[in-house]
């Protein structure tokens, strides 16, 4: 199997989503990065979480995501609500503004994903989508 051809490939392909995902982003006037968008992200599926439930998702210290949520909520794109179930702790919640943004960036997703899967069938896709789940289920355990 040609193990290097194989990871410079992917190294290729992130770079290049990375890169994509970047120029469409500053496109839009933005000032994100990455690490936001994604957290802006699990926070939306969530529904309701914590800081602490971030960073472990993210798998990132507990004062890297502070700083990052704390960003955030002075852009007023999440806010701190107090956590029912545990008293020590506040939930996050995106705001109207976070919303609006999720909206931009699901759209920009949508328009790179079909610039990459031009000329691809469904069934390639699909096995695709298979092969990505393992080699990542085989990485993290």
């Amino acid at each position: 199997m040609p193990t290097n051809t194989s990871l410079e490939n992917l190294f290729h392909l992130v770079h290049a989503l990375k890169q994509q995902m970047h120029r469409h982003i500053e496109e839009l006037g933005l000032n994100i990065t990455a690490m936001h968008i994604r957290t802006i992200s699990i926070i939306n599926e969530k529904g309701s979480c914590t800081a602490s439930e971030v960073a472990s998702f993210l798998q990132r210290d507990k004062a890297q995501i502070t700083r990052l949520l704390n960003a955030l909520i002075k852009d007023d794109l999440i806010t701190k609500e107090n956590n029912p179930d545990d008293k020590r702790s506040q939930c996050l919640r995106l705001t109207e503004k976070g919303l609006h943004l999720l909206k931009q960036i699901k759209g920009i997703e949508k328009t790179i994903f079909k610039m990459m899967s031009n000329g691809m069938s469904e069934e390639t896709l699909e096995g695709f989508q298979q092969v990505t789940k393992q080699l990542t289920r085989n990485l993290t355990g």
